[in-house]
């Protein structure tokens, strides 16, 4: 299931802010033959700005139509009992694992990260760590992380922390479960991780494929990929709507996000 490209999918919306599940099947449809799992409702699908309404639809559209691929699903909520809440409700759709932030706030203790993990394995479905600081506004320690790798119900770290030498150290002291670069701009310099998570194959799932098995060859053209849709800017995830709206797969351009937000 890591192995591979896992396409954080953007999150289509009508005018209206609903979630059209034609345009979900549409998305759906153009990245499945080169993705192994399907990521709804995280960063790139703006999951921080989402309503539950919306977040349920789109886990749930996307589930509908995965056509076998697994299906992780995306949680961004700034507490412990609102994450284990989606879980929960997650395992019921269907979904094969979730994907969840640390809680948020700089005052998060490593102790507390760790309990947050075990507190959200807990509620049905696997987890992979989303080891980050653009959202939760914190960082997980390489020995905490470590400790929380080897929690029951924790299979994977999406790592887009940033920082190479940290997630070479990663690799290097073996966590257990698979390690997956989230950032396109450092897949060449990372280290052999086990699976990508990449933004841009929302729009260019082939080049991203064949990217991950042909390494490094393909690595410049993804930089200029990334470079052409903009995938640099803190509001990445509107170029990429505005992209694939141009080719109608989605029906609208809209976002979840206010103008000018930042994650």
């Amino acid at each position: 299931m890591f192995h591979g490209v896992t396409v954080p999918l953007v999150t289509p919306l009508s005018a209206g802010g609903e979630v059209p599940r034609a345009d979900v099947a549409a998305l759906v449809a153009s990245v499945r033959p080169h993705a192994t799992a399907l990521l709804p409702a995280l960063s790139t699908g703006e999951g921080w700005t989402l309503t539950d309404r919306q977040w349920k639809d789109m886990v749930t559209h996307t589930l509908a139509c995965a056509d076998g691929l697994p299906v992780l699903a995306g949680i961004q909520r700034p507490g412990t009992a609102e994450v284990t809440a989606l879980a929960q409700t997650a395992a019921r759709l269907g979904a094969t694992a979730v994907v969840t932030t640390t809680p948020y706030g700089p005052d998060v203790t490593q102790r507390e990260m760790y309990d947050h993990y075990a507190d959200v394995a807990q509620a049905g479905l696997p987890v992979v760590v989303y080891h980050e600081s653009g959202i939760s506004r914190n960082t997980v320690e390489h020995d905490t992380l470590l400790r929380i790798c080897a929690l029951p119900g924790v299979v994977a770290v999406k790592d887009s922390a940033g920082d190479p030498a940290a997630t070479r150290a990663l690799l290097a002291a073996r966590p257990g479960v698979p390690v997956l670069q989230g950032l396109e701009h450092l897949v060449g310099v990372c280290g052999e991780v086990d699976g990508w998570v990449m933004s841009l194959a929302n729009a260019e799932p082939a080049l991203c494929a064949t990217a991950f098995e042909a390494r490094p060859v393909y690595d410049a053209a993804v930089r200029e990929a990334c470079e052409r849709y903009g995938l640099d800017r803190p509001d990445w995830y509107r170029s990429l709507k505005t992209e694939l709206h141009r080719r109608q797969v989605l029906g609208t351009d809209r976002t979840a996000a206010p103008e000018g937000s930042r994650t």
